[in-house]
């Protein structure tokens, strides 16, 4: 019964090891707020789009990249475009209220990240994928970390 107990154990602590090493690739980056994107040239923009948001609220965030890595969005409706000016009015006027971050490793800056204020953003760096070195994670407000439901939702006369 020992020698069973026994060889669970090691099977349980081998098969740990080979996830803690599996997964030793993956980190995430400390998030950088800055206070506004540079005006330079980049080789992308990454729109993520929210179709079903108000007219004022359709854009999700931007993703500036600059060339120097491969970096990646992970949002369900994204489309690359080729300058600010393919963004509508409205999307123009809300993203002056955004929140800027700084695609950083180490001292190399990579890229930025525009997204509204209720947004989350993570910024992963994966070492063993040539195709997304860098993934930028979208978190929309209802899915941020350490919200309750009731947290989520909408306070009025009707949500009792």
């Amino acid at each position: 019964m020992s020698d069973r107990i026994g060889n669970f154990i090691k099977s349980v602590s081998a098969c740990l090891l080979m996830t803690m090493v599996g997964c030793s690739g993956y980190g995430i980056l400390q998030k950088q707020e800055v206070s506004g994107i540079p005006d330079a040239s980049y080789e992308r923009i990454i729109k993520l789009e929210n179709p079903e948001g108000a007219p004022d609220k359709t854009l999700a965030g931007l993703v500036h990249v600059t060339g120097k890595e491969t970096i990646c969005a992970d949002f369900p409706r994204q489309r690359v475009i080729q300058s600010l000016d393919d963004l509508e009015k409205p999307e123009k006027q809300a993203l002056a209220h955004f929140q800027n971050y700084a695609i950083r490793d180490g001292d190399e800056t990579l890229g930025y990240v525009s997204v509204p204020v209720e947004y989350g953003v993570n910024i992963w760096r994966r070492d063993n994928d040539p195709v997304c070195k860098y993934s930028v994670q979208i978190l929309p407000p209802r899915h941020r970390h350490g919200q309750t439901d009731y947290q989520d939702a909408v306070q009025g006369s009707t949500s009792w």
